[in-house]
């Protein structure tokens, strides 16, 4: 039973790990450590169930002693200071770090009014290689990165007023939070939420990437479980998904789901209703027949594919309901579905849509694509050793397309 009554603003953070080891309740204007900081900051208060073991502080601590010019380490965020505060919830890890933009995926929910959403191809190139190098960077070091999440960078807040904040983000949108009675949520809890900042003006945004939440890394030499380390469906890889296997080769398989992600503006492999089946299919579609012992052992396979792993036909005309989709196909859709609408409103302003995301309808040239599907096929292999190292994903042509 839900602790809270449902909210009307989203986004905002799960409510109903308000509870005892969950969340600590944060107001604004709320001080911590007894200090009033000289610049602007992100404070990221851990749950208190997480305090005993934090895998991401552990890690931020670990690159905060590294002195290293690799061009990945920029794109990895950096511990400022970190402190602990008890609260009506258990004790917290409290992280402060550099104050950064929105996720991508925020900015493609701007599809509703652009219609496209992806990034301008060579801002997802760039974005590509820093997401690439940090990667790189993270393995120098001994880290890897099971479940990306990218953030844009700012240009410099630091100095900001609180009254140039609320100007150029809007003013905090507040809800009261009930408990399911409609009583005070008492002391578990806030007394109100805040929904997520809006998504600033193109002028306020740098074209470059931060990667955050590295309570998800770990150790390269150890060999974890995904449902461990909680790495989704749509980025696994067949030996993850099949063996339990979740090593550096397994994270290349990642990487290259991420890479056409950051270009396509949309998942290369989606799971519509949370089945590995969903999954495994549209790896067939895209590469054929799975090596053994995978084919024999996906039991669904008959449903959807012969032995020979070509679909099979279904329907009283023999229409195939499962078709091969390579992946130059994939690529070549890349912007062939986007709704053109010429009269449509766009309210963020004229420059966000310019600087930022794809015209409607503009689809991959014949030349990029042809550099992103050979980049790709070398990165999806089957055989986890054969599938191309982060290093020489740096080298490849497709970041320098014209």
């Amino acid at each position: 039973m839900a602790a809270y009554l449902p909210l009307s603003i989203e986004p905002v953070e799960e409510i109903e790990d308000y509870r005892s080891g969950g969340f600590h309740p944060v107001h604004l204007g709320d001080i911590y450590d007894e200090r009033v900081s000289a610049r602007n900051v992100a404070l990221k208060i851990i749950k208190a169930s997480e305090t005993e073991n934090c895998s991401e502080l552990k890690s931020l601590q670990l690159l905060s002693s590294i002195q290293s010019d690799h061009p990945g380490r920029a794109h990895v965020r950096s511990l400022l200071d970190h402190f602990e505060i008890e609260g009506p919830n258990g004790r917290h890890h409290c992280l402060v770090s550099e104050v950064a933009g929105p996720t991508l995926p925020s900015l493609y929910d701007a599809r509703e009014m652009h219609q496209a959403a992806r990034l301008q191809a060579a801002l997802a190139r760039r974005i590509a290689r820093q997401f690439a190098q940090a990667v790189d960077f993270l393995y120098e070091n001994g880290i890897d990165l099971t479940v990306p999440n990218i953030l844009l960078k700012l240009k410099s807040i630091d100095s900001w007023t609180e009254d140039e904040i609320f100007e150029r983000f809007g003013p905090p949108r507040k809800e009261e939070l009930k408990a399911s009675d409609g009583s005070s949520p008492g002391s578990s809890a806030p007394t109100y939420v805040v929904q997520a900042a809006n998504v600033p003006a193109a002028q306020y945004l740098a074209p470059d990437i931060f990667l955050i939440d590295l309570g998800v890394s770990f150790p390269l030499e150890t060999t974890m479980r995904p449902e461990d380390i909680g790495v989704p469906l749509m980025y696994q890889a067949p030996e993850t998904m099949f063996d339990r296997v979740y090593d550096q080769f397994s994270e290349l398989w990642s990487v290259g789901c991420v890479l056409f992600e950051l270009r396509a503006g949309c998942p290369i492999f989606e799971s519509f209703i949370g089945t590995k089946d969903d999954i495994i299919r549209q790896w067939v579609q895209m590469k054929g027949k799975m090596p053994e012992p995978w084919w024999s052992r996906w039991e669904t396979r008959a449903s959807a594919f012969g032995e020979d792993g070509n679909p099979l036909p279904r329907g009283p005309n023999d229409e195939t309901w499962t078709t091969e989709y390579p992946l130059a196909e994939m690529i070549a859709d890349i912007g062939e579905e986007d709704v053109v609408d010429d009269e449509a409103d766009v309210e963020t302003g004229e420059d966000y849509l310019e600087l930022l995301l794809e015209r409607p309808g503009k689809t991959i040239d014949e030349h990029e694509a042809q550099n992103l599907e050979d980049l790709l096929q070398k990165v999806f292999q089957w055989v986890p050793q054969d599938r191309l190292s982060v290093k020489h994903i740096l080298e490849h042509s497709w970041f320098s397309s014209d």
